[in-house]
């Protein structure tokens, strides 16, 4: 055996048998020779590894026995694994296609952690149910519980480091914008400003119970984003953004966005940890990377929870807004994806809520309108350009509805002048 990795976790390790075929569909008939052969392409190659934690009296790691918990609590979380094979290298997006096998213990070196597991290479498909915003719901409450727990496990019983409690910091100050954020245009969004205030203020003392602190930032930052969808109602409803959604002047896609992009990179004026910066960093500089980047977990799960949690509350005018709020979902998701040392069932159900959200958003978006701009080219009128706006309306009734909403959009002081260059914006297809 040789010296290799399971998701980073160190092993000796070999690989004892690849498998693979490929699929075909033999096409026979009655009276001529051979065949016609249909390829299918290839069956996923399953790769079956033997690991071990030691070989030849030798461990590969001195405390073998969180090793070996380590080990088993591993493979309980499931996949996607990743493998570091001598020879073939580094093998990603494995899951196990049969049940592991581990032994602990045998006679003659009283401690062993040895076994063996069949890998084969996939893409997760998301199990959704029948109604999108569900399949977020959960999403949100299995990543929620396993970033608390990751977080109590990875911070230490006399508290975290500096490093990890100027993350922490800089994580109150992401959910103290967003709170200022709301608050310009709702007013309830200040019963929240007690939580918010304690985690920026009592942050070391909440931290004596530190997954109920965890906890705590992530319903906060829930609550607090759960507000956002009555911005839509706020102002004029002609002219306000239950009118008009768009990145430019839709309240609720305006605070998603500022939230997602705020809180994908909420920590980028903490100083770069020490450990990072030295050739040969200490364990204790390697112990404050580890925490930091638990607090970086927690923080950014916290914002794409709850920007998720509030998007299946809102409702959506365009698709305008739609689009603006899902491209803004991918810089917060990535980052969480990118963390060293992230925890897998964090990652792994951080991939589900994803994967749902866009789900929910697509289904949104195709009963929708997209909000759309034309440009006179000639002084004219809105009765003259609605043609070319809609290739069809059918009666009066539909032409007073174009009107009422282009007038609605753009607040024209004249529909009978307008003005060669105007810009008037309107949905495409009529509502």
């Amino acid at each position: 055996m040789e010296r290799g990795t399971i998701n980073g976790l160190p092993v000796w390790i070999r690989l004892a048998e690849l498998t693979l075929m490929e699929r075909t569909v033999i096409n026979e008939a009655p009276k001529i020779d051979g065949a016609v052969v249909e390829p299918q392409g290839q069956t996923p190659q399953r790769y079956r590894c033997e690991f071990m934690l030691i070989n030849d009296g030798q461990w590969i790691v001195e405390d073998y026995e969180t090793a070996t918990l380590d080990l088993r609590t591993m493979f309980l979380f499931g996949g996607p694994f990743t493998v570091s094979l001598p020879l073939i290298g580094e093998l990603t997006g494995l899951w196990m296609s049969e049940p592991v096998s581990m032994k602990f213990f045998d006679d003659q070196r009283l401690t062993l952690s040895e076994g063996s597991v069949t890998f084969v290479e996939a893409r997760p498909f998301p199990i959704l149910a029948e109604s999108p915003a569900a399949n977020i719901e959960g999403a949100i409450t299995d990543l929620s519980r396993a970033a608390a727990l990751d977080f109590a496990d990875r911070i230490p019983a006399e508290g975290p480091t500096e490093g990890a409690l100027a993350v922490l910091d800089a994580a109150a100050q992401w959910l103290s914008d967003t709170q200022s954020l709301i608050s310009a245009a709702f007013e309830p969004v200040n019963n929240f400003a007690g939580a918010v205030q304690d985690i920026a203020d009592r942050t070391e003392q909440l931290l004596a119970a530190p997954q109920n602190y965890a906890s705590f930032v992530i319903s906060t930052a829930a609550g607090l984003l759960s507000l956002v969808p009555s911005l839509s109602r706020q102002g004029d409803p002609l002219t306000g953004s239950a009118a008009v959604q768009d990145a430019g002047n839709d309240k609720p896609a305006v605070v998603f966005v500022e939230a997602l992009e705020t809180g994908a990179t909420f920590d980028e004026d903490v100083p770069t940890p020490q450990g990072e910066i030295v050739d040969e960093p200490s364990v204790e500089d390697l112990e404050e990377i580890d925490e930091s980047n638990s607090a970086r977990s927690l923080t950014l799960t916290a914002v794409v929870c709850s920007v998720c949690l509030a998007v299946i509350e809102t409702d959506f005018a365009t698709v305008n807004s739609i689009l603006a709020v899902a491209e803004s979902l991918e810089p917060a998701f990535e980052a969480l994806f990118n963390l060293d040392g992230l925890d897998h069932r964090v990652y792994q159900e951080a991939r589900r809520l994803r994967a749902s959200t866009r789900q929910f958003l697509a289904q949104t978006a195709a009963g929708l309108p997209r909000l759309r701009t034309y440009t006179a080219t000639r002084d004219t009128d809105l009765f003259d350009v609605l043609p070319e706006l809609y290739e069809r309306l059918d009666g009066e009734d539909q032409v007073q509805a174009a009107v009422d909403s282009i007038d609605a959009l753009n607040s024209i002081p004249d529909p009978l002048s307008i003005v060669k260059g105007t810009t008037l914006r309107f949905l495409d297809p009529l509502v």
